[in-house]
C-alpha cells in the first residue's frame, strides 16, 4: 500500500514539472535558436579635426643684450643720475664725470686752430709775394737779370709754398686735437646705449674712474627677452627649414605665458657632446614676468595646423597584434579592424590607416564583444 502511494506521488510531481515548463514556454523553442539580445555600446564617428600636438623642450631665459657701462675718459665722478634697479631708456644720462679739465682742453685746442689758421694767412701772403717777384724776374730781359737772382727767386717761392703746406698741416693737426677734446668733453656725460634694467652702481660720487678700470654699471635688456633651448640632431633640419612654429612658454609656476614667441635663429654649429643645436627665440616681456636665467618649458606646435583623421583613444583596443577598432557594419553587427596611428594628443589618436572618415566604431566596452555581435547605440 505504501509503495503505490509513493509511486503515485512521484508521477504527479513529474507531471507538474512538465506542465510548468510548457507554461513558461521553455519547451517550445530550442536553446540554440533563441535570438541574442543586442549589446548596448557607445558609438563614435571617425572624423577630421585639428590635430596639433606640441613638442616640449627645456630652455632658459637670457637677455637679448647685456651692456657694461664703461667710461671713455679718466676723471672723478661728479654725479650719479639713476636709481639702482630701475628701468632706463636708451639715451638716458647715467653718470657725469668732472668736465673742468676737458672744457679747458677744448678751449686750448680751438685757440690752437685759430693760431694755425693765422699762420696759414701769413704763409699764403709770403707765397703770393714770392710768386709776383718770380714772375717779374722771368718776364724781364735776360740781359738785366742774372742767373743767381732767378735761382734765388725760385728758391724763395719754393720755401714759401713749403711753409704754407706746413701751416695748413698745422691747422689739420689742431683740428684733430680739437676733435679729441670735443670727444673727451662729450664723454664726461655717460648715457645708456640700450633700454633695460640697470643694476647696482659700482662707482659713486668722488670715485676716480678710467677706461682701464672696472665698468660703472650694467644694463640688461628686459623687453624682449630671449629663450634658449636645444633640439636634437634629428630635428635640427626641420627646425631650420620646416614650417613656421607657434612657440609658447610654461613658466616655473606651471602657468602658460600669455605671449607667443618668435624663432630668431639657430646656432651655426652642433654641440659635439650632446648632439644638439641651440635655438634662440624672442618673447615680448613688457610686464617683466620673464627673468634672466630662469628655466622654462617651450611648447612648439604648428602655427597653422591642418586637420587630420582622429578617433578617441578609448575607442581603440590594444592587442598583441596592435591596435584594433570595432567597426559597425550592416545590420548593426560589429567586426574588428586593424588600425595604425602616428600620434596621440588630448585623448585622441591620429589615424594613419584602417579607418576612413564617416566610419562608426564602438567607443567603449569592446571587451564584451565578439565578431558578428549585434549592438545597439546607447549614446552618440
Amino acid at each position: 500500500m505504501k509503495k503505490s502511494v509513493l509511486l503515485g506521488a512521484a508521477v504527479a510531481l513529474v507531471a507538474i514539472g512538465w506542465f510548468g515548463r510548457e507554461a513558461a514556454g521553455l519547451g517550445s523553442v530550442p536553446r540554440e535558436e533563441r535570438a541574442a539580445e543586442p549589446v548596448a555600446v557607445a558609438v563614435v564617428a571617425v572624423t577630421n579635426a585639428v590635430f596639433n600636438p606640441p613638442r616640449e623642450y627645456i630652455g632658459h631665459v637670457e637677455p637679448a643684450q647685456v651692456t657694461d657701462i664703461l667710461p671713455q675718459i679718466d676723471g672723478y665722478i661728479r654725479r650719479v643720475c639713476f636709481s639702482e634697479g630701475t628701468v632706463v631708456n636708451k639715451g638716458d644720462l647715467l653718470f657725469e664725470i668732472d668736465e673742468e679739465q676737458y672744457e679747458a682742453a677744448k678751449n686750448l685746442r680751438y685757440s690752437e686752430i685759430a693760431s694755425a689758421e693765422a699762420r696759414v694767412i701769413v704763409a699764403q701772403a709770403e707765397v703770393d709775394r714770392a710768386e709776383r717777384y718770380y714772375a717779374r724776374l722771368t718776364s724781364a730781359d735776360e740781359r738785366g737779370v742774372t742767373a743767381t737772382e732767378r735761382d734765388t727767386a725760385e728758391t724763395t717761392l719754393s720755401s714759401a709754398k713749403a711753409a704754407l703746406n706746413a701751416a695748413n698741416a698745422a691747422v689739420g693737426q689742431a683740428r684733430a686735437a680739437a676733435a679729441i677734446a670735443d670727444f673727451n668733453l662729450r664723454h664726461t656725460k655717460v648715457y645708456s646705449p640700450i633700454s633695460g634694467q640697470i643694476g647696482k652702481a659700482l662707482h659713486h660720487v668722488g670715485d676716480y674712474v678710467a677706461p682701464s678700470k672696472s665698468y660703472l654699471a650694467r644694463v640688461v635688456q628686459t623687453d624682449p627677452m630671449r629663450v634658449v633651448f636645444p633640439v636634437n640632431d634629428r630635428e635640427s633640419s626641420a627646425w631650420r627649414s620646416g614650417p613656421h612654429r607657434r612657440l609658447r612658454l610654461v613658466l616655473p609656476d606651471g602657468s602658460i605665458y600669455d605671449r607667443d614667441g618668435e624663432l630668431e635663429f639657430g646656432d651655426n654649429e652642433m654641440n659635439r657632446q650632446s648632439a644638439t643645436l641651440t635655438m634662440f627665440a624672442s618673447f615680448p616681456n613688457p610686464e617683466g614676468r620673464l627673468v634672466a636665467n630662469a628655466y622654462v618649458r617651450i611648447l612648439a606646435d604648428e602655427s597653422e595646423p591642418r586637420e587630420a583623421l582622429v578617433v578617441p583613444a578609448q575607442a581603440l583596443t590594444r592587442t598583441d597584434d596592435g591596435l584594433k577598432a570595432w567597426k559597425i557594419g550592416d545590420g548593426m553587427r560589429v567586426y574588428p579592424v586593424d588600425v595604425t596611428v602616428d600620434g596621440e594628443w588630448n585623448g585622441m589618436f591620429r589615424v594613419a590607416g584602417g579607418l576612413e572618415a564617416g566610419d562608426r566604431i564602438v567607443g567603449g566596452g569592446a571587451f564584451r564583444l565578439n565578431e558578428g555581435d549585434v549592438v545597439k547605440v546607447v549614446s552618440p
